[in-house]
Parts: C-alpha cells; structure tokens; sequence
C-alpha cells in the first residue's frame, strides 16, 4: 500500500513537471512547478494583472509558515480582484477546492494603523488539504480601472521564496503602442517570444529551473544580482516629471507648525531639530504608492493627521524647512541597476528623501528613524535637478584606512591607563569611534578634520578595563568602530554560493605597545600568524622589545564587491582576524 501510495505522488509530480525535478527543488521545502504572470494592456486604457500557480509541498515548513496561505493585496476603489482557482490535489490524487470560508478579506498590514489608507484590502486565501507531496493551483485576475496607474509598467522578479520549475511571463498591448523592455541578469536559457494576437501584441518570455531567493548575509545591496524583467511604454523621463507633478506642493502653516518652524535654533542645529519631529512624531504609512496608483495626501493634510508615507512625509519636511528659510528640495532615490532611461517604471524610485543646501554643505535627512544609511548606494535626483544629465553610474566603493596606535600601561594591581590616536580616511554619524570595550572606556578629542584625513586622541579612562579571572588579567582589544569588524561577518560557513559586499576595500592596522609591571607577563605566544592571497592579508603578531610588548594587527581586502569564487580567500582572511583568542591578551604574574 506505501508503495503504492508512493507510485502515486511520484506519477502527480512528474505529470506535473514535465521532467524530474532537479536536486535543488527536491530538497526545498517548496517548488513552484508552474507560475504565469501576466499583464494585459486593454484598449480603453484599463489594466489587467492574471497570476496562476502550480505549488509542491514538500516540507512541514512549507505547510504551517511558508505558503498555508496567499496573500493578495489590492486597492477597491480602482481594483476588482476575482479568485479563479484555489484547489488542492492532495498526495493520493484527491482534490479539494478550497471553500468559501478559505477567502476572507482583511486589512493589509501596512495599512492598519494608516487610517488615511484604510480603504485597502488584501484578500486572505487559505489552502486546504495540505499535506507532504500536495500540489496547490492557484489563479486570480486583479482588474485595474481606467487611470489608476499613470503608466503601464511594472518590474517583474524571475526569483521567489522557492525554486521555480517553468516561469513564464507574458505582457500584451495593442498594436499602435510601443512596449520597452529591460533584463537584469537575464537567466541562462531564456526564451523570448513576440506574436500578434488579434489587436494585441504579445510578449513571452519563458524560463526553466529558476534558484530561489539566497538567504546568505551580505549580499549586493538591492537585489542587483537577481534577475528581473523591466518593462513601460513610457520612458524614465516621462515617468519622473510626472512624479515632480505630483510631489511638487505647498505648505500652509498652522500655528503649531510654525512654532517648530521657527524654533530658537540655528543653522543645521534648526534642520536638524524640525527633521527629528517629522520622523519622529509623525506616523510612517508603510503604504506603498503603487496601491494608491501614485496619489499622494497634502502636506496639510500630512500634518493635520499625524501620519503619512515615505513620500508624503517628505514633502512636508522640504515645505516646512522651505519656511524656515532653507533651500530644501524633495528628493526621489533608486538602486542604479533599476534605473534605465528607456523604461519608466515608477517603482525603481523605492526612497524619498530631503536634500538640503546650507553654507557650502549639502546633506540628505531621511523622514523615518529605520537607521539606514542616507542615502546609501541609492542614486538621488532632487525634483528641480535636470533629469538628462543625471548620471546613473554606481558610485566606486572607496578604499577605507583606519588605524589606532595605543600605549597601554596596566599596574601591579591590574589597573590600566593609556592613550592612543586613530587616523580614518572616513567617518560616518556614528559617535562611537571604538568598538570592542564600552563607549564609557575612553575619550576622544578629534584633532584633524580635513576632508582626506581625520584624525582622534583617545585616552582610556576605565582603570577596569582589563577583567580578572583566576589571577589573570583578560584584556579584549579596541577596534575601530567603522572598520571591517563592523560588517557583522558572523559565522564563516565553508562556501557560499552569492557575491558580498561591503562598505569598500579595507586598509586596517593596530599597534598596542603594553608597559607591564615586573613579575607579570603577557602568555599570548611570541609569534607571527599570517595569511595572504589573491583577496588581501591577514598579520597578527605578538613581540617584546626593550621590556615591552608590541601586539600588532594588520588586515588589507582589496576588494569591495567579493565573487562567490573568491569566497575561501575572504574566508581564509577574516578567519584569522575574527580568532577571539588573538583579539585579546592575556597577563598573568610569572
């Protein structure tokens, strides 16, 4: 009987697939055996999005948090959405429809504590009869209104939660309309197709055996190393003017507002102080603007009601600092990869930020506290910039250098003064200047600023600072804060299978010189531990001269973008410099 039960399922997943599932899909906890995504162009100008699915499960996981149900967000003011399909052929062949208690609508979580956005909703679909070896087929149609969006455009990802089996994309416009098309990464094997269909052009394009997202950390920012499809009948000029439409507003002023406009503060300290109340005080609406078709409220509005999205928020803050008397400007950010003068997709503008221009110095403030850099590897365009000469290049990863020489002198009874300078060719807001002991360990008196090089005093300041355990005196060594220890490396698995990036090629040196009292000794050995290769260096040493002790640390990568293929150099490197038992010195009495 199991082993007819097993016939069974494994005749339903080769029927379904066509061809046996690769090693990847077998050992995923789900594969999509099919997906179609389709945009229809109508021609009365509507919009139509037909999405179907075709899902295995193959794990538990898959059953109870990954895919138990389907989410499907939409907007009914200017959307109808109709479930074709949801059904379940269970492992045996038995299928089950999912009922009509399976489809409940709610409201989408980035909405629920947006008021202004409370019309929206997302249509709950609970699949049924799941089991190991099910099989879910899935297809809904979203119908869009006539000018809801001001563009038919739309980015697609040729990359999901799970593997892929058959992809396959199809967009149709009429005849008299241009379509333009841009492919990032475009997978191997890729099979495109243009026909006639009636009135109706239609592009196919068809992809097999399509990798999941990688959960690896450290990956290229911005998904730059997916594949994606592109597509608009409108080009990125059209598409960004149209934004300067419509985040181009006024503010009028209330009392309350013109309070905190005309705060007692100066200069940046001003900015500064009606920024920290725009992000802090007024709600952010996690809505995505594609769901409202790109409308966007008033700033009077925005402030009336205490809340609004990314957009809006920042709109409001270039008004209220216009009043204020500075030259601001609401600024639209993108990933380079996703910018294309060919394709106006207004999604590629994922942030918006506020550029302001004040004595010589130009900085950009973001409208939420998520602690991101600003504004990162994004790409900006103020509003009033001259779009055509925007250049879409991503910026080069610098070369960043630090370093810190300290002199260390710790006493008979383990208390422990000293000073040290650190250099940078680059610092961020971070206040903290060290890493590796507490922030209340030390001072610093920054003694250069200059835009090629800063430089910093530091004196420790905690005599404790060493821990003693069983008569040993455990000392962890200081690191600077922005230097490679910052990128959160974490455990070093033995391979990898995508790119990492970081903040730029690395520079890194250290050199402790510790006065000890007679009688005591550091019992880290005497020796030199090194690794070099094609990627950069690693060089701890540990010596004694003229009755003191020199802990010297030394890491060079040369490389901001790291290729899986150089994974084990990387590996080989930051191994070294991450031992906890060489980020520390050990004393004890002879």
């Amino acid at each position: 009987m199991k082993s007819k039960y097993l016939f069974g399922l494994l005749v339903l997943i080769l029927t379904a697939c066509g061809t046996t599932l690769t090693d990847d899909q077998k050992n995923a906890d789900a594969v999509y055996l099919k997906q179609v995504k389709e945009y229809t162009l109508n021609k009365d100008g509507s919009s139509t999005y037909h999405y179907y699915h075709k899902l295995l499960y193959n794990s538990y996981l898959s059953i109870n948090r990954l895919y138990g149900e389907t989410f499907v967000v939409y907007n009914p003011e200017y959307q109808t959405l109709k479930v074709n399909k949801s059904e379940t052929t269970m492992a045996d062949g038995k299928k089950v429809k999912s009922p009509e208690n399976a489809y409940n609508e709610v409201l989408p979580f980035a909405a629920a504590d947006a008021p202004a956005y409370n019309y929206l909703r997302e249509m709950v679909i609970t699949h049924v009869g799941l089991e190991r070896g099910a099989v879910v087929e899935l297809d809904y149609v979203i119908q869009s209104k006539i000018g809801f969006q001001p563009f038919f455009a739309d980015r697609v990802n040729l990359c999901e939660t799970s593997p892929v089996k058959d992809e396959e994309i199809i967009v149709r416009i009429p005849k008299d309309e241009k379509l333009n098309v841009n492919f990032i990464n475009q997978p191997e094997g890729l099979k495109h197709k243009e026909t006639v269909d009636g009135d109706y052009k239609v592009y196919t394009w068809k992809s097999i055996n399509l990798k999941a997202y990688n959960h690896e950390p450290l990956q290229v920012e911005g998904y730059a190393l997916y594949p994606f499809i592109t597509f608009s009948t409108v080009d990125l000029t059209t598409a960004f003017n149209y934004l300067k439409e419509k985040l181009t507003n006024t503010f009028v002023a209330d009392d309350a507002s013109k309070k905190l406009i005309n705060n007692d503060a100066k200069g940046w300290e001003k900015v500064n102080i009606i920024r920290d109340h725009v992000a802090s005080n007024i709600n952010m609406y996690g809505v995505q603007p594609q769901l409202t078709g790109y409308r966007f409220h008033s700033p009077e509005a925005v402030w009336q009601s205490n809340g609004g999205t990314d957009a809006e928020k920042a709109v409001l803050l270039t008004e209220m600092l216009k009043i204020g008397g500075f030259n601001a400007q609401t600024v639209v950010a993108g990933y380079s990869h996703f910018l294309n003068n060919e394709i106006g997709y207004l999604g590629a503008f994922d942030k918006y930020y506020v550029k302001v221009d004040f004595e010589n110095e130009t900085r950009y403030f973001s409208v939420n506290d998520d602690h991101s850099k600003v504004p990162g590897q994004r790409i900006t365009i103020a509003l009033n910039d001259d779009f055509s000469k925007v250049n879409f290049e991503k910026a080069a990863k610098p070369e960043l250098k630090y370093s810190l020489n300290a002199e260390i002198t710790i006493a008979s009874d383990g208390k422990l003064t000293g000073t040290g300078k650190v250099t940078m060719n680059a610092k961020d807001e971070n206040p903290d200047l060290l890493s590796g002991i507490p922030s209340s360990a030390y001072k610093s008196t920054k003694t250069n600023d200059s835009k090629e090089l800063k430089e910093f005093s530091i004196s420790f300041t905690k005599p404790d600072l060493a821990e003693k355990i069983d008569g040993h005196y455990i000392l962890n060594l200081p690191c600077v804060a922005q230097g490679v220890n910052s990128i959160g490396i974490g455990e070093l698995p033995l391979s990898r299978s995508t790119s990492i990036e970081l903040m730029g090629s690395y520079n890194e040196s250290y050199t402790f010189l510790f006065t000890l009292p007679n009688g005591y000794k550091i019992i880290s050995p005497m020796n030199k531990i090194s690794v070099e290769n094609s990627l950069g260096s690693c060089n701890i040493e540990v010596t004694e001269k003229d009755g003191k002790v020199i802990v010297s640390r030394n890491i060079a990568i040369n490389k901001a973008i790291i290729p899986a293929e150089n994974y084990n150099e990387f590996r080989q490197i930051m191994s070294l410099w991450t031992d906890k038992s060489l980020n520390k010195v050990v004393i004890k009495t002879e």
